[in-house]
């Protein structure tokens, strides 16, 4: 079975991947309708005129919801490792509110184009940046458990397999905390 097979696990990824894309294609749209500039225009600015600002809107209503859900499943996935320290189930449900709350921020963004509320927009942004970067942080403990082998099979010393190789089946971990 395949890691996105396992129950909910694709969702960070997909949340990163949607993400990005929304990002892209309002950005990809409002330069090629010459709406911004090119050089660093704000989020929100990439999605102020017709037709981007559909597009951002609706990819970025469709990422919140991607949002909630993962941290949903991550609060429920704490919640069930740790179902009797008092600490961790304060701060998984503080967790759990500023990761809805941001997500709503999100939300916030992708409805309220424009300059008129510019202020709120813009504080929604940063406020989602930040929200967004502790909440990945959060999976930086996940990612160390997982290691990579390489497994190698010689089959000769030179390239055109003239002379076979006395190692065979040697494996090899590629990343290691053992490295000296």
């Amino acid at each position: 079975m395949w890691w996105f097979q396992q129950g909910l696990s694709f969702l960070p990824s997909a949340l990163v991947i949607w993400t990005f894309a929304t990002f892209i294609f309002s950005y990809i749209t409002a330069i090629t309708l010459h709406h911004v500039d090119p050089a660093l225009p704000y989020i929100s600015d990439t999605g102020t005129m017709p037709p981007e600002r559909c597009l951002f809107g609706v990819m970025l209503n469709i990422a919140a919801v991607l949002g909630i859900a993962t941290i949903y499943v991550r609060y429920k996935q704490v919640h069930a490792l740790n179902p009797e320290e008092n600490l961790i189930i304060k701060l998984n449900k503080a967790g759990l509110v500023l990761g809805i709350l941001s997500c709503l921020g999100l939300s916030l963004v992708a409805n309220f184009q424009g300059y008129v509320l510019h202020i709120v927009t813009t504080a929604a942004e940063w406020s989602m940046s930040f929200s967004f970067f502790g909440f990945f942080l959060t999976y930086i403990r996940d990612f160390q458990k997982i290691t990579l082998r390489v497994e190698a099979n010689l089959h000769g010393l030179t390239l055109y397999d003239t002379v076979p190789c006395p190692v065979t089946n040697e494996r090899t971990p590629l990343l290691s905390r053992d490295f000296q």
